[in-house]
């Protein structure tokens, strides 16, 4: 099935070859690029921006729709892909990616259309591509596909050497696709304004959480798309004043408020105030594997971080972690419930830590990442 699958996108794309280059393309899987993708339309303005968006991120166009020179289609693998979406791309000089998307590494790419991406997240504490313990599993046959999409991509945007270093070890590149432009989703952490709008947003629907710590757990998205909270997760204590705010990944949050019922120390925030917006109210952040770590130490707000990583071994055999996770994150890793315990209690701060891992991941994010990506993009594709 997957040489005829590659077959028909090759197929595909070869019957749209000749079609004037001229479309502008954004294939998107997460819904954290919004900003960017608006920026964008306003960019190419009067040019229509195609997005060309998955199932699941359905939710997150719907702030775009008022963008008068954005078109939406689906995307997904089934005949939609080969009557609208590869045509589209074909029509394309610049198509703008923000995650791995099998069907690329097929598409019969000419030099006029040029493949960008801007990643989904700011820093990596998972493994992908290459590096995933799951790859060297594959076939040979498989392991060629996902080079061909990797060596796709004539841009990877990027926010630090960190990450840099990451894509080009992971992917398997020389390095020349590497834009150390910063990470356009940055910006608005670096942003005064909408900090303290969304602050005083936030405060407005929750006004007995002021004056309150506030803690925020944001657990990693697993692939089984299961969640579990550590054993004896129900015995942990928090000091007096403090509030635990959990947020899971998008597709779970619906469990949020089931949890709040269950344990009565947890408080669910309405799932219309992002997580990128918790961020900028709470003093404590609690995750494990997760890039937004990185997004978190950009915040003024930001005094105190852990990873509860109480499944680590199971985590790093079926997902993956980087080979210096030990190391680089180790003051900061918490093992267990009672360690949880312990690190909420105390009084002290890890401020050291945070602008170590800022230093590290956002070495290139000074609030204008935005702008200079688009500029270097449409200018790199002549638009």
């Amino acid at each position: 099935m997957k040489i005829i699958y590659t077959f028909l996108v090759r197929l595909c794309s070869l019957l749209f070859i000749w079609q004037k280059k001229s479309q502008i393309s954004y294939l998107m899987s997460f819904g954290n690029n919004q900003d960017f993708v608006r920026q964008l339309a306003k960019q190419v303005n009067p040019r229509t921006l195609h997005v060309y968006y998955q199932k699941e991120v359905s939710e997150s166009i719907v702030p775009l729709k008022n963008v008068a020179n954005i078109r939406f289609s689906v995307l997904d693998n089934g005949p939609q892909l080969f009557l609208k979406v590869i045509p589209g791309l074909m029509r394309s000089k610049l198509i703008v990616i923000d995650n791995y998307f099998p069907f690329l590494g097929s598409l019969s790419k000419t030099k006029n259309i040029r493949i960008s991406q801007i990643w989904h997240a700011n820093g990596a504490i998972k493994e992908f591509g290459f590096n995933d313990p799951m790859t060297s599993q594959r076939t040979a046959s498989d392991q060629i596909r996902f080079q061909r999409v990797y060596n796709a991509m004539d841009d990877i945007v990027v926010g630090s050497e960190k990450m840099a270093d990451t894509f080009q070890l992971n992917y398997r590149l020389n390095g020349e696709q590497i834009r150390r432009l910063g990470y356009p989703r940055s910006d608005k952490f670096l942003n005064e304004k909408w900090i303290h709008k969304v602050q005083a947003t936030f405060f407005e629907n929750y006004p007995e959480l002021k004056n309150k710590h506030l803690i925020l757990y944001a657990p990693t998205y697993r692939k089984d798309s299961q969640f579990a909270f550590a054993p004896d997760f129900k015995n942990l204590q928090l000091p007096k004043n403090t509030i635990l705010i959990l947020r899971l990944h998008p597709h779970l949050q619906a469990m949020e408020k089931s949890w709040e019922e269950r344990m009565p120390f947890i408080t669910s925030i309405d799932a219309k105030i992002t997580t990128d917006e918790l961020l900028t109210v709470v003093e404590t952040l609690i995750t494990d594997y997760s890039s937004i770590l990185f997004d978190y130490t950009l915040l003024k707000n930001a005094r105190k971080i852990g990873l509860f990583t109480f499944d680590q071994l199971e985590f790093s055999k079926t997902v993956g972690l980087r080979s210096d996770f030990s190391t680089e994150f180790q003051s900061i890793v918490i093992k267990d419930v009672n360690q949880l315990t312990d690190f909420l209690a105390k009084s002290d701060n890890n401020q050291a830590m945070i602008e170590k891992l800022n230093y590290d991941w956002n070495q290139f994010n000074d609030g204008a990442a935005t702008k200079r990506t688009i500029n270097f993009l449409l200018k790199r594709s002549d638009l």
